[in-house]
Formats: C-alpha cells, sequence, structure tokens
C-alpha cells in the first residue's frame, strides 16, 4: 500500500496537467455530477471536484504496478476528509470522482 498521508496540505499544484482540462470539461457528464447536484445545485469544478480528481491521479501514480483501488479506498477516504478543503462533496461522491482518475477516465 503507498503512503498518501505525506501532509495534511492541499496537493501540490505543479501536477494539474495530467488530465486537469478533461476533468474541467467533462466533469458535468459524471453520473455522480448529477446525483451530487440533487443536494448541492451550485456545484463547481475548482471548488468541489479538483481536489478529488487530482487525489486519484496521485494515488494511482503513488500506487505500485498491480494495485487495485479496493486497495487503496480506505486510505483515499481518510486523505479525502483531510484534502477536500472547500469541496462539498460527501465521501461517496467524492470516491466515485477519485475512481475515475485513478482509472484514467
Amino acid at each position: 500500500m503507498t503512503d498518501l498521508n505525506n501532509d495534511h496540505a492541499r496537493l501540490p499544484a505543479g501536477d494539474h496537467n495530467y488530465s486537469d482540462s478533461y476533468w474541467r470539461e467533462s466533469y458535468v457528464t459524471r453520473p455522480y455530477y448529477q446525483e451530487a447536484q440533487l443536494t448541492t445545485p451550485d456545484l463547481d469544478y475548482d471548488r468541489d471536484f479538483s481536489a478529488a480528481y487530482e487525489l486519484g491521479h496521485r494515488a494511482r501514480t503513488e500506487s505500485k504496478e498491480g494495485a487495485q483501488f479496493e486497495d487503496v479506498e480506505g486510505s483515499l477516504e481518510q486523505k479525502w476528509e483531510e484534502l477536500k478543503a472547500e469541496s462539498r462533496l460527501k465521501w461517496e461522491h467524492a470516491k466515485q470522482a477519485i475512481k475515475d482518475a485513478w482509472n484514467d477516465r
């Protein structure tokens, strides 16, 4: 399992080019966006989703080859609570976004 608890700060700003533009354009088409919008109608990419996609991407790149999302899911939930900052996503929706980024679309 990977150590995703290096610090309690937001993910580094230098790793935004991985697929940020893809997620920025397509997050509104994802099923979890529609579900989350039922309780939070004014969802915003930067405020609510970007940290989840960053976390999923980072977790995947830091994990051992062959690791499955389920192998790190517990630590990702804890990390999400530390990193979500102003995001209003509950774990159930953040988890789906994180897994999307883990799977890289």
